[in-house]
């Protein structure tokens, strides 16, 4: 039995004396069995010849025609950075397995402060993953990560003042902490 898998261009190296020549072809897998491999359906030729005389070029128009979506070009593509999503979640997992969420929330609704419990956290999460100072907070949470779903940003007085509530509650915290 004969199962075929995919077309694909294969690129081939050999060398010959010192140089080393590339070629396309044009192959499909096939299963044979237990067996995987490679069928020539067309071989291209050398890369360097192709470029030169604007074959490759005509191949990749000819194909591309036949696209049914918009290529996209990479090559103009540029990006500063992209935002950071795992060791916050990880640390976000963390933070909800030890209860510190409800516990946060809780201390906020004593002291008046709606947003303490997220203050807390972007502090604690910042601690563990990129260290920088409660004034560039706000512009970390905005632009270099991506905070839990449902993370309400505080401002830079309300992280002031988160500080002061986590140390007036240090005893409680740990308390809290030793038994989960």
């Amino acid at each position: 039995m004969l199962l075929l898998w995919g077309v694909f261009v294969k690129t081939t190296r050999r060398r010959r004396g010192d140089k080393v020549y590339e070629y396309l072809s044009l192959v499909e897998t096939v299963r044979k069995g237990s067996k995987i491999g490679h069928r020539t359906l067309l071989r291209l030729g050398e890369v360097t010849a192709l470029r030169e005389s604007g074959q490759l070029g005509r191949i990749i128009a000819a194909l591309e025609r036949h696209l049914h979506k918009q290529r996209i070009d990479v090559e103009g593509m540029a990006s500063e950075g992209a935002p950071a999503v795992g060791a916050v979640a990880a640390a976000a997992a963390v933070w909800e397995q030890l209860g510190l969420g409800g516990f946060f929330a809780d201390v906020g609704k004593r002291r008046g402060a709606d947003v303490l419990e997220h203050a807390v956290f972007a502090m604690v999460a910042n601690r563990l993953v990129a260290p920088c100072s409660k004034r560039r907070l706000p512009e970390w949470t905005e632009h270099d990560v991506v905070m839990p779903q449902g993370w309400s940003a505080p401002s830079l007085d309300q992280y002031y003042r988160a500080l002061d509530a986590v140390a007036d509650v240090k005893e409680e915290t740990e308390e809290h902490l030793y038994r989960q």
